[in-house]
């Protein structure tokens, strides 16, 4: 712990940076330094705990591994071996001095305060009506599911108290708040995690599911720090799934989306609350984050609950969240409404997706839940409803093969003005069941029709493939080019020359790329390379010139044809014509016809 008096004499050794190399070593200055996430976020959780209410305290990353860096101002402080830190503070005007000598500093990747996170549920509701999981057809997919593995949903929220409903559901998880591994219980005012908890086990039934209580929350709100840390300690704990029905304003949300970035890249869906302010998702976290699966709320009607639901472009689905039915910690039957209790549908639905499927990563938990997903609102994919509601007895009616990836066979290709190309791009699996895709670009010098790419105009455009579940894409770049022109200058079809005489011919080349070569034939035999080239010959020829890359590949026009022009040459052999080309090489005298001499 670093100690007022310390942080004084570190302020003004480090007054040049920020973070300054003193000569002292690192376990001098984090006398509690983690070796691993749950030892950081262990002692960060005590500290939380120890400040209580005042919130004193900020949350960041180094760019780099901490080897002897100092945080000035700090009265304690703890490091993670990965750079995560968290800093307490005695006073507000010591904390914003450090956040603002944190934020200018290259060496930090993010630094903000802590703040409050809050639950989302809503109201009491009047009715007792139990509808959401036949909704979402979780009884028909229960049904249907021949269980390949057990799946466990963390609950990262108020904690879970050990009711008869959820008797043998629960697993070991871990208390932040009161900083101790017994999260089974719920001391929150309307019982929110119990609840939730309930929401998942009235949607699964028999099957093998099992929810972890992860405590971050006191009641209804709770530290950004002890939160951030339930999410790391669930993907490193054995979650499958992580439920979040809870939001801050999107403030300081840097460390909680490295947080839900963190639970993915360790496969681990996240369902997230849209909120509940008749707001939009964007200026809420993490209900913001693209890759979170950010749910809405519908009421026993299907309608959006205009009441109390966020909405925007990050709604991914929309489930049920109006008057919905479940135990508080007491083991009672109540009610509740809110975008937490849709949450926590969302989060039953992938569980038992994953029952069903346990290999398939997060990208196809989302594609699934899509798939299946009844359309509400606008057609398609809308602000309030996202893709629908999930219905998933439709994932019951066929034994489907999610997409994986997809990529075109070539990222760059160059077309003539005219010509038009099949792309057709690859599908992973192979035996994906659906291998349907769309192809667009961002330029009009191209036009597509389907797999059909037509070249319009000169210039260049991206095209873009994108799997039909919308998870994978890929790019590729064309160039179009005018169709070069070639010609033998002034070719009359045929020219005729006298025996004895050279004839120069010289290449008309327009809208050639810079390096193209041109190449010479005589009676389709090649003879010379350039721009000019001379002819002597006593009895004739055919004359051709082709247009070829760098490369040597001939260029060809829209058809595919090979660009090149042709001359026949005749020669006048009678015997005037011999007598004088005698005469003339008797006397060292030449003669070059010279056809033609410049460019178009």
């Amino acid at each position: 712990m670093i100690k007022k008096s310390i942080s004084l004499l570190l302020a003004l050794i480090v007054c040049f940076s920020c973070f300054g190399t003193i000569g002292v070593s690192a376990e001098t200055i984090f006398a509690e330094k983690a070796v691993s996430n749950n030892d950081f976020a262990i002692k960060a959780a005590e500290m939380v705990k120890t400040d209580g209410e005042a919130m004193l305290r900020i949350i960041g990353k180094l760019r780099m591994q901490a080897s002897e860096f100092a945080f000035p101002y700090a009265s304690d402080a703890v490091l993670s071996e990965s750079g995560m830190f968290v800093l307490r503070f005695e006073n507000e005007s010591d904390l914003l001095a450090c956040l603002e000598e944190l934020c200018s500093d290259p060496n930090v990747l993010f630094a903000e305060r802590d703040i409050p996170v809050y639950t989302e549920s809503f109201e009491k509701a009047d009715e007792y009506l139990c509808w959401g999981p036949k909704a979402i057809e979780a009884d028909i997919y229960a049904d249907a599911i021949e269980p390949l593995g057990t799946v466990t949903v963390a609950v990262i929220d108020s904690g879970v108290e050990n009711i008869d409903f959820l008797k043998d559901k629960l697993v070991d998880g871990y208390d932040f708040y009161d900083n101790d591994s017994d999260a089974a219980h719920d001391e929150s005012d309307d019982s929110h995690g119990t609840f939730l908890a309930s929401i998942v086990a009235d949607c699964i039934g028999n099957l093998p599911v099992k929810i972890m209580p992860v405590r971050v929350l006191e009641s209804k709100t709770g530290s950004l720090i002890n939160a951030i840390n339930g999410i790391i300690y669930a993907a490193d704990n054995g979650a499958d799934v992580i439920n979040i029905s809870m939001c801050a304003p999107l403030i300081n949300c840097k460390s909680l989306e490295a947080a839900v970035a963190y639970a993915e890249s360790k496969n681990v869906p996240v369902v997230t609350a849209a909120g509940n302010a008749k707001s939009d998702t964007q200026i809420f976290c993490p209900s913001h984050c693209e890759t979170a699966i950010t749910v809405s709320a519908i009421d026993s009607q299907y309608d959006f609950c205009s009441a109390f639901s966020n909405f925007g472009n990050e709604v991914y689905l929309a489930a049920p969240g109006g008057g919905i039915v479940g135990y508080n910690a007491a083991g009672e039957l109540t009610s509740l409404s809110g975008t937490s209790m849709s949450t926590a549908y969302v989060s039953a639905a992938a569980a038992m997706f994953l029952v069903d499927n346990p290999y398939c990563n997060t990208n196809q938990v989302r594609a699934a839940l899509k798939a299946c997903a009844l359309d509400l609102g606008s057609t398609g994919k809308d602000d309030y409803y996202g893709w629908g509601i999930p219905k998933l007895g439709k994932l019951a009616q066929t034994d489907t093969t999610y997409v994986e990836d997809i990529r075109f066979t070539e990222n760059a290709l160059t077309l003539k003005i005219g010509k038009t190309v099949t792309v057709n791009p690859i599908i992973y699996p192979a035996d994906a069941t659906d291998k349907s895709y769309v192809i667009t670009s961002d330029s009009s010098c191209i036009s597509i029709s389907g797999n059909a790419i037509t070249a319009v105009s000169e210039g260049k455009a991206v095209i873009t493939v994108t799997s039909t579940d919308g998870l994978y894409t890929d790019t590729a770049e064309i160039t179009v080019i005018l169709i070069p022109e070639l010609k033998i200058k002034n070719n009359p079809g045929v020219k005729t020359i006298n025996y004895g005489e050279t004839l120069r011919l010289t290449a008309e080349v327009k809208n050639a790329p810079a390096d193209a070569k041109i190449f010479w034939y005589v009676d389709n035999v090649k003879r010379a390379e350039g721009e000019t080239f001379e002819l002597s010959t006593e009895s004739g020829a055919v004359v051709t010139v082709k247009l070829a890359f760098a490369d040597g590949n001939f260029i060809t026009d829209k058809n595919g044809e090979k660009i090149s022009d042709q001359q026949t040459v005749n020669v006048k052999s009678g015997f005037f014509q011999k007598l004088i080309s005698f005469l003339k090489k008797l006397f060292g005298i030449s003669r070059t016809v010279i056809q033609s001499i410049k460019y178009m």
